[in-house]
């Protein structure tokens, strides 16, 4: 496990005005808390949004759907799904940053070669579950996402518009926390663990799954990830091409057999590769085994990569068994046409837990 006790995660929103600097007022209550501040052994995540137009070449606008990545692993297939999880994320979750820096006195330095390679991994194979061409860490985001781990690792805290007041503070990891995933974990970050603690999006603030749509934006080509031993920021808002696979439907957890211990703690999302998608007015339901499970409809967020509708089921049900997936009342703008999309969720324990 990445961690025994999972704090609550923040999510601030970007004002429409100024994009990806954080709007007027204070951050939400809880994040300078004692436990966040100073924990023994807890986490949280920041997740950046945009609200109207992000910068040149954030988004791909378009309806243009296509099949899944023709190489991504195939979820029908127990055998495959296991041995993918084995080979690109259990390897990784005990892989330490090898973080080269300091916070006293402010070092910036690097994180392993290693160590980002485990992270990127982790990262493809949650994209391959998906259907999702995989994307590749470049040096500049890289060393870019270093900066930005600097100095929230520094200052203990997470804010997508660091005040020059702080600790370690240097500008270009400052103008890139606007465009990142950040997290801080304690008393270590986990090289895999951490893409899990995204992609789980746990916390009342994050019932957009805000991160987790980032990751799995079918758009994204390059990303870049750097890392502290407290500390993590993955550029997440970067390259993108128009060209790369984007299935008419994403889901997590996905379709077929999936490994339990990436289960995001009952908080289920399917996002829709054409923009003209709204959930706004769907319906979903789930039945486990046969049976109706009780679910709540998350309210619909815009600005974080796809079109999504987030649900919550009960954690400890969506943990095993096969789950069928129901949603109606899709709409698509301009028509009057209404979609669903049905699916089946096999959980089951993977053999490197």
């Amino acid at each position: 496990m990445l961690e025994t006790r999972t704090r609550e995660m923040t999510l601030f929103t970007l004002s429409a005005a100024l994009m990806f600097t954080l709007s007027a007022g204070s951050a939400i209550p809880g994040i300078a808390s004692p436990e966040g501040q100073n924990p023994s052994n807890s986490a949280k995540a920041e997740v950046p949004v945009y609200s109207t137009s992000p910068p040149t070449g954030a988004r791909v606008l378009g309806t243009r759907t296509t099949s899944n990545w023709a190489a991504s692993v195939n979820t029908a297939s127990k055998s495959a799904v296991d041995t993918a999880y084995g080979k690109s994320y259990a390897s990784g979750v005990s892989v330490p940053t090898g973080w080269t820096g300091s916070d006293s006195p402010c070092t910036v330095g690097t994180s392993s070669a290693t160590s980002r390679t485990a992270t990127l991994r982790a990262i493809n194979y949650a994209r391959s579950l998906a259907g999702l061409a995989p994307v590749v860490f470049s040096t500049t985001l890289n060393t870019r996402a270093q900066r930005t781990a600097s100095i929230m690792s520094a200052n203990r805290s997470l804010s997508h518009n660091p005040p020059s007041s702080w600790r370690c503070w240097n500008s270009s990891g400052a103008v890139n926390a606007g465009l990142s995933n950040l997290a801080l974990t304690y008393p270590k970050i986990s090289s895999a663990g951490v893409v899990r603690q995204y992609l789980t999006d746990a916390g009342s603030s994050n019932r957009a799954a805000g991160h987790r749509r980032w990751l799995l934006n079918p758009f994204s080509t390059t990303m870049g990830s750097g890392s502290t031993n407290t500390a993590n920021a993955i550029t997440v808002i970067g390259p993108t091409s128009s060209t790369r696979p984007n299935p008419a439907y994403v889901a997590w957890p996905t379709a077929g057999y999936f490994p339990s211990t990436l289960e995001p703690g009952g908080r289920w999302s399917l996002s829709a590769g054409n923009r003209a998608m709204s959930f706004t007015y769907a319906t979903v339901r789930v039945y486990r085994n046969g049976n109706l499970v009780q679910t709540v409809k998350n309210p619909v967020a815009s600005g974080y990569a796809q079109p999504t509708l987030v649900w919550q089921v009960p954690a400890d049900i969506a943990l095993s068994g096969s789950l069928q997936v129901v949603v109606s009342g899709i709409r698509k703008s301009g028509t009057t046409q209404r979609y669903s999309r049905s699916y089946t969720v096999n959980m089951f324990t993977p053999s490197a837990s």
